[in-house]
C-alpha cells in the first residue's frame, strides 16, 4: 500500500478539517457509513473505509476519501483494522478491567459493609477510567492502523514494534499532539450521545424512531471524527 505522496501540510486541526472537506460529498460519506456502522456486521466496512483513507492520504491524494468501489477488499482490510483496535485498546482494557475488579473486590471484602461496596465501585470505576484514558492517549491503535495502511502487513501492525514506534523519541510528541487535537473532532459525537441518553430516560411519542435517528447520527459523527484522526496522524508522522 505504500505510495509516494506530496509534501504534507502542517499538523493542525484546521488543516485536517480542510482536507476532509475538500471532498464535496464528505457528509454523504459520513452519513452513509454511519448508517452501515449502526449494524455490528457493517463495522469492518467502515473500518476499511478509514484504512483506505489513511492510504490515500499517505499517497498525497488531494481528496483522500475513497469512492464506493471494491467493497469486498475494503471489508477485509476493515477486519484487520478492528483486530488492531482490539489488540491495542479493547484487550488491554478488558485485562485491566478484570484486574481492577479483582483488586476492588478484595478491598470491599476487607472493609466489609455498605462502605466497602461503595469504595469498591468508586475505586474500580476510577482505575478503569484512568486506564482507558491512558490507552486512548498513547495512540497505539491509530498508529497501528497507520502502519498497516503504509506497509499492508497485519503482522507488523500487531507487533511490539508498533508500540515502540508510537512511543519513540522522534514520534511521541507529534502523536500526542494529534491525539489532543482529535478530542475536538469527537465533540459532536459526544453531544449526540448525551442527547440520546437524556431522551432515553423520558417517555414521549415516537421515542424509538428519534433514538434510532440519533444513533445513526452518532455513528456518522464517529466516522467523521475518524476521518479527521486520519489526517492528524498522517501529518504527525510526516512532521516527525
Amino acid at each position: 500500500m505504500r505510495g509516494v505522496g506530496t509534501p504534507r501540510e502542517p499538523l493542525s486541526l484546521r488543516t485536517a478539517l480542510r482536507i476532509v472537506h475538500r471532498d464535496a460529498r464528505w457528509w454523504l460519506h459520513c452519513l452513509g457509513y454511519g448508517a452501515i456502522a449502526t449494524s455490528f456486521f457493517g463495522l469492518p466496512l467502515v473500518a476499511g473505509f478509514v484504512i483506505e483513507s489513511y492510504d490515500n492520504s499517505k499517497r498525497g491524494f488531494p481528496t483522500p476519501l475513497p469512492p464506493w468501489v471494491d467493497l469486498s477488499t475494503r471489508y477485509l482490510a476493515g477486519i484487520f483494522a478492528l483486530v488492531i483496535d482490539f489488540t491495542f485498546f479493547a484487550l488491554p482494557g478488558l485485562i485491566g478491567g478484570v484486574l481492577t475488579f479483582c483488586a476492588g473486590l478484595a478491598l470491599a471484602l476487607a472493609l466489609g459493609g455498605v462502605a466497602g461496596v461503595q469504595i469498591f465501585f468508586l475505586v474500580a470505576a476510577g482505575l478503569l477510567f484512568c486506564m482507558l484514558v491512558a490507552l486512548f492517549m498513547l495512540s497505539v491503535s491509530p498508529v497501528g492502523r497507520l502502519r498497516f495502511a503504509d506497509e499492508g502487513r497485519i503482522e507488523d501492525a500487531l507487533s511490539g514494534e508498533t508500540l515502540r514506534y508510537a512511543l519513540s523519541r522522534t514520534k511521541r510528541a507529534n502523536f500526542l499532539r494529534a491525539r489532543l487535537y482529535s478530542l475536538v473532532a469527537y465533540l459532536p459525537a459526544l453531544a449526540l450521545l448525551g442527547v440520546g441518553v437524556r431522551l432515553s430516560s423520558i417517555n414521549f411519542a415516537a421515542q424509538g424512531l428519534i433514538l434510532l435517528v440519533l444513533w445513526w447520527l452518532f455513528c456518522s459523527a464517529v466516522v467523521y471524527a475518524h476521518l479527521v484522526v486520519v489526517q492528524l496522524y498522517v501529518a504527525a508522522e510526516a512532521a516527525s
